[in-house]
Parts: C-alpha cells; structure tokens; sequence
C-alpha cells in the first residue's frame, strides 16, 4: 500500500458485475468511472464512507497490509488491488469473498479492534492515535459490518477507493 495523504477518504462501493468489468477493462478511464460511480445517487446511497477511519481500520486489521490474514486484510484492501499510486487506491472483492469478510466481521468485535487497535505498530499510528481515533474508526467499523452483510446478502462485488 503506497502511503497517502491523511485527507484521502474512503468510500466502498457494492457494485454488479457489470460495473466492476467496466473498471477492470478500462484501467485508464477508472478515476472517471469512480467518479461516475460516486456522482450516481443510485450508488452512492448503498456505499459505505469510512472517511479518514479507512486507514485506521486498515493498519490495526492488516499493519503487514497483504501479506496479513484474510479476510482481516480483505475489509479494506479487499481481495486484490486493481490500481495503485500516490493518489489512488481501488481494491475489489468478489461476491464470494465479500462473504468470508461479511462473517468474518460478524465474529469480530469491539473487544478485538481495541486490541488489534491498541497493538498497532508505531510507524503505522498517524498524530491521532488515540481513544478519539478509535471511537471514530469502530464507528466506521460498524458501518462496514452492516454494509458488508448487505453485500454478501445481495451477491455484490465491493470495491474500497481512497480519494479527495
């Protein structure tokens, strides 16, 4: 994972298939799909905005990102990155694998995010680190357990970007 500005935000998408072969057969047009993606009302409404928690999230349930555990790594680097560099990061899971991390989440509680939380390295702990950022980042973490559940429930692929 490239290191990104500490006001990229993150946004998972449930998309058909599709939506996401329009993203993968067209990698120099995938900033203006997700953007189209982002700007359909449709969409938009059954995303899940993790803002700035995406990366809190993300470093206490994979800190080695992937070469860390699945599907603890896959609830925001999913199962496979489609596009990486200084600006952008898309990740995409499969209807199948937005199922393994849908119950993965349902088993994983606040209990075991304080610690994966609280263990995390030190070089991955941005100036916030702390009981706010972490009240933050479970709230988000929720909204991924919901979000992910209705995936799973509908057979979507999600796919996790960073941007702003």
């Amino acid at each position: 994972m490239a290191p990104y500005a500490a006001s990229m935000l993150g946004l998972h998408l449930r998309l058909d298939a599709a939506d996401v072969s329009r993203l993968t057969d067209n990698e120099e047009d995938l900033a203006d799909i997700l953007e189209e993606f982002e700007e359909d009302e449709q969409l938009f409404d059954r995303a899940c905005q993790t803002d700035r928690a995406w990366e809190p999230i993300h470093n206490a349930l994979a800190p080695d990102g992937e070469d860390d555990e699945w599907p603890a790594r896959g609830v925001i680097g999913g199962a496979r990155t489609l596009h990486e560099d200084d600006d952008i990061w898309v990740t995409h899971s499969s209807p199948d694998e937005v199922e393994e991390i849908a119950r993965w989440l349902e088993a994983f509680g606040d209990d075991d995010f304080h610690r994966a939380y609280t263990g995390m390295p030190e070089e991955l702990r941005g100036p916030g680190h702390g009981p706010e950022e972490e009240s933050y980042a479970l709230e988000s973490l929720a909204d991924l357990r919901s979000f992910y559940l209705e995936a799973a429930a509908e057979r979507r692929h999600v796919i996790f970007t960073t941007y702003g």
